[in-house]
């Protein structure tokens, strides 16, 4: 027990008057954290097993997610690093760093957690197998909710109250496919507008999207009515397909109050849209971020995703680009490959680069001084 009131102090321990935003997903006990100066810093949520061992995942206001546990039996060294591999079910070993807290607790840290999102939120237990030691092994019983909750909060926590208490589906979080099984994505838990944000008119949307097609010499694309578009991509407003096997979307919001600083709203932006993604993806999803800022002048990433399937027909990739010119804007553009050759795991997707780059001289001329 001793350990975890260190990992608490560590983790979790933030001033009380601001521990706001609470919630509660089977044994699971979430709340956001602030620092000492009463800036949001994450929000946790911990379980415990009749062990007296304990689960804490965090989700930070960059979007990384951090997990830490506790392990009685344990005898660790504080401050050590070591690799180690995390399973869950049938999905291949996912690398990871863990660093030891004290004696009995330890943590990793997932600064691109697609893949540990698809593990998470289908597994029924995690095997934590450090390079050297025993292995830890934890259920893992409605954390795919709880995960969910766990980002609703971290958004609230940024400024938007109104978000509700599951952050998937529209608008942030819109993937490319929408994910089929809403049993666990709750598509329908994301507001696409709110009083503190709100979609751009369609016309202007429109305008913009083919503009930035021309722009990147993209003349054969076809704009999806919205009946085809619901069934493909509900949560861009947008669509088209300038091939059989490519295409893309593009959706933005206007904010009306005040939020988080637009580099976190960003990196929050892409978290969503990988845990989305998980659940899309029907085989095995891995990513990449590229932080695109220094690039673009303003806040901006670029997500790449890849579902690799048995089929490889039914394999795909997806670019998206999360675009802030100013502070009340918001893009996501993303294009999209179904089918890959099998020599094309990490394929590029078509128009990637030239979509990006006509968005980036057509934002940057329309940006706020």
């Amino acid at each position: 027990m001793r350990a975890w009131l260190i990992a608490a102090l560590v983790l979790l321990a933030s001033p009380a008057a601001h521990a706001v935003d609470q919630f509660t997903v089977g044994n699971w006990q979430g709340a956001a954290r602030y620092d000492e100066s009463g800036s949001f810093v994450r929000c946790s949520m911990t379980t415990e097993f009749v062990t007296g061992e304990f689960v804490t995942f965090s989700n930070m206001a960059d979007g990384s997610l951090i997990m830490s546990v506790t392990d009685k039996h344990a005898a660790l060294k504080m401050g050590q690093a070591i690799s180690a591999q995390i399973v869950v079910g049938e999905y291949p070993p996912l690398p990871a760093l863990i660093t030891n807290y004290d004696a009995n607790t330890a943590g990793m840290t997932f600064t691109n957690p697609g893949p540990i999102y698809q593990r998470l939120r289908i597994g029924q237990r995690v095997a934590i197998n450090p390079a050297a030691g025993a292995s830890m092994v934890y259920p893992l019983i409605q954390v795919n909710r709880g995960l969910q909750r766990l980002l609703a909060c971290t958004m609230r926590e940024m400024g938007f109250t109104n978000y509700g208490s599951q952050a998937v589906g529209d608008p942030f979080g819109a993937g490319i496919p929408a994910p089929a099984e809403t049993g666990t994505q709750a598509i329908g838990h994301g507001p696409s507008s709110t009083a503190q944000f709100r979609p751009v008119d369609p016309a202007k949307l429109k305008g913009l999207g083919i503009a930035l097609l021309s722009k990147a010499g993209i003349a054969e694309a076809r704009m999806l009515p919205d009946e085809e578009r619901q069934k493909l991509a509900p949560g861009f407003p947008l669509f088209w397909l300038d091939s059989d096997r490519s295409g893309g979307g593009l959706v933005e919001y206007e904010f009306t109050e005040h939020h988080a600083p637009m580099p976190s709203l960003v990196n929050m932006t892409g978290t969503l849209t990988l845990f989305n993604d998980a659940a899309s993806c029907r085989g095995i999803l891995d990513s990449q971020i590229e932080d695109l800022t220094a690039k673009a002048g303003f806040p901006a990433r670029r997500i790449h995703t890849v579902c690799r399937r048995a089929d490889p027909r039914n394999a795909y990739v997806v670019d998206y680009m999360i675009l802030a010119p100013d502070e009340g804007r918001l893009l996501k553009l993303a294009v999209a490959l179904k089918g890959l050759d099998g020599h094309a795991a990490d394929a590029e997707v078509p128009h990637s680069d030239t979509l990006l780059t006509a968005a980036l001289q057509t934002l940057k001329g329309t940006a706020s001084p």
